[in-house]
């Protein structure tokens, strides 16, 4: 499957320099988060249990225990790594870019592409993450303040104007609610997301 292989790639380019950190070669933390994906997009989060995980993963309770607490911190994990790995892109593209268009456009693109290659278990934690009383909430905030400063700082450099933090967290809110009424509301075909 493309998609989870797509995960794969982003849990392991975020993980790896950790996991070397922590002299851990154990693949079974990566596998429990990469598994839990599945899980929690197609049960979502309330009906899926720690059994489940256990599951999908053919782990242990023992060596769930050993990297998680319970099926939240497996969730918040993900989110983390996903937002990490997607600040990470924008900073990349948002530091090539030469016009203001390209700072926007590629900002747009990387959302979008994001969003949509990784469908319902975005949708899952952007649903999750906007609640207050959700552990992905100050990860979310966080990763708001984070892309917003590079837009600031990228602006900046291409236009030599310093607007407003605001201002891109306002791009990023409209980002984010436009990426949700696309995945809960439309058809998700080339042509609907090219327009």
């Amino acid at each position: 499957n493309e998609a989870i292989e797509q995960m794969r790639v982003i849990i392991n380019a975020v993980m790896a320099p950790e996991d070397s950190a922590r002299g851990n070669r154990s693949s079974a933390r990566t596998e429990i988060l990469i598994h839990a994906i599945s899980v929690f997009s197609a049960r979502g989060l309330e009906r899926t249990t720690v059994q489940h995980l256990l599951d999908a993963a053919a782990v242990s309770r023992r060596t769930f225990y050993k990297y998680f607490k319970n099926k939240h911190d497996v969730l918040e994990s993900i989110y983390e790594i996903f937002v990490e790995n997607m600040v990470h892109m924008f900073r990349i593209q948002a530091q090539r870019a030469a016009t203001v268009n390209e700072v926007i456009g590629n900002t747009i693109a990387i959302y979008f592409d994001y969003h949509f290659k990784l469908g319902p278990i975005l949708r899952l934690m952007a649903e999750e993450a906007r609640r207050t009383e959700s552990v992905l909430w100050p990860h979310r905030d966080k990763a708001f303040q984070s892309t917003a400063q590079v837009l600031q700082a990228e602006m900046h450099r291409v236009t030599g104007r310093k607007h407003e933090l605001l201002v891109f967290n306002a791009i990023i809110w409209a980002l984010e609610s436009c990426s949700l009424h696309v995945l809960t509301n439309t058809d998700c075909s080339e042509p609907v997301l090219a327009h």
